[in-house]
């Protein structure tokens, strides 16, 4: 989490939060605490209207958590090792 909030400091906080997985962009609305852990939760393509997390919204879910909390995907719990921004989003690879 560290390394995500210096590197997202001056980010526009509009900006929404997406996750890769294969060649599609999916919304990440849920996140999750396990153990060490912050799991980002994700439904489906990012065209399917789905609602989607901004930078903001992440910030302030997550302020509370330990700076050396993980970042890793909810559905096999593999770790975020970063992001780049893609149109308006933040996309965790």
């Amino acid at each position: 989490m560290d390394e995500f909030f210096r590197a997202s400091s001056t980010l526009n906080p509009k900006l929404t939060i997406l996750i890769a997985e294969g060649k599609h962009f999916l919304p990440v609305n849920e996140l999750l605490i396990d153990k060490d852990s912050l799991l980002l939760g994700k439904t489906s393509p990012s065209h399917g209207g789905f609602a989607t997390i901004t930078l903001d919204q992440f910030m302030t879910r997550t302020r509370q958590l330990s700076l050396k909390t993980d970042l890793r995907t909810l559905n096999d719990h593999q770790l975020v090792f970063g992001f780049r921004i893609v149109n308006k989003s933040i996309v965790f690879y």
